[in-house]
């Protein structure tokens, strides 16, 4: 009898785990995907998140960008899989420190219609988002580095009827110190992210993209994104050790 109610004791404690578990990828899940829909102004979708049993990652997977309304393609940007390599002391504080997170998968869908670019829409509302205070978010993140890599860019211009299209790998890239001292919102990260993978894509993008593309190139520079610094990840070999769980 005292066996069968230790054996009912640990089952109830082990299905007890599990839920605090599984809540606590659903909050992040739900985290994510209400800060990024703040930031870009358009639904997100986040297919799920997987926090570490121990801590010191999280993982997430199959996350989506919608494109602005008018435009032909269902999804402006999507994610394979992210890997945050966190500070295990911080993952629950307000203040995250997280020393890698690394994208991998990424297809950005560049449209210009009739000279109006969706690309445009989503930097004119992220801009604006990064000049306010964020929705409400108390929790902050700072990046050591932030990584993409497995970058495929579409582009599709259309003009007077006429539909062109072309498409491209961009190199592998990072951005550092993203949060800074103070941190930064799961919003603003995504913002930044959004903005940094939009500017190397249309700087690396001429003479890859369809004739007329290069006309937003002005435009880059009026919004401050030519000075957005980025670094290969050719020399980074450790990266690849978040992807598989290996440490460091």
């Amino acid at each position: 009898m005292v066996k069968k109610i230790v054996l009912w004791g640990a089952f109830l404690i082990i299905i007890a785990l599990i839920g605090v578990y599984v809540y606590r990828n659903i909050l992040v899940e739900k985290a994510v995907e209400s800060g990024s829909t703040y930031a870009l102004g358009v639904e997100t979708n986040l297919g799920s998140a997987r926090l570490a049993l121990r801590g010191g990652s999280i993982q997430l997977n199959d996350f989506a960008v919608d494109n602005p309304p008018g435009f032909g393609a269902d999804d402006f940007l999507t994610l394979r899989r992210g890997v945050f390599d966190v500070d295990a002391g911080s993952i629950l504080d307000q203040e995250v420190v997280v020393d890698s997170f690394v994208i991998e998968g990424v297809t950005l869908n560049l449209e210009q219609l009739d000279g109006k670019g969706n690309f445009k829409v989503l930097l004119d509302h992220i801009n604006k988002q990064l000049d306010m205070s964020s929705s409400g978010e108390s929790r902050k993140f700072r990046f050591g580095l932030i990584a993409l890599r497995d970058i495929t860019v579409s582009g599709s211009l259309s003009l007077m009827g006429k539909k062109h299209e072309k498409s491209f790998t961009l190199d592998d890239f990072g951005v550092r110190n993203v949060g800074g001292e103070h941190g930064a919102t799961i919003g603003q990260v995504t913002a930044t992210v959004v903005k940094t993978l939009i500017t190397k894509a249309l700087s690396s993008g001429s003479g890859l993209l369809p004739d007329g593309f290069g006309k937003n190139l002005s435009d880059l520079k009026d919004q401050g994104l030519d000075k957005v610094k980025t670094e290969g990840l050719d020399k980074l070999k450790d990266l690849g050790k978040s992807l598989t769980g290996e440490k460091k």
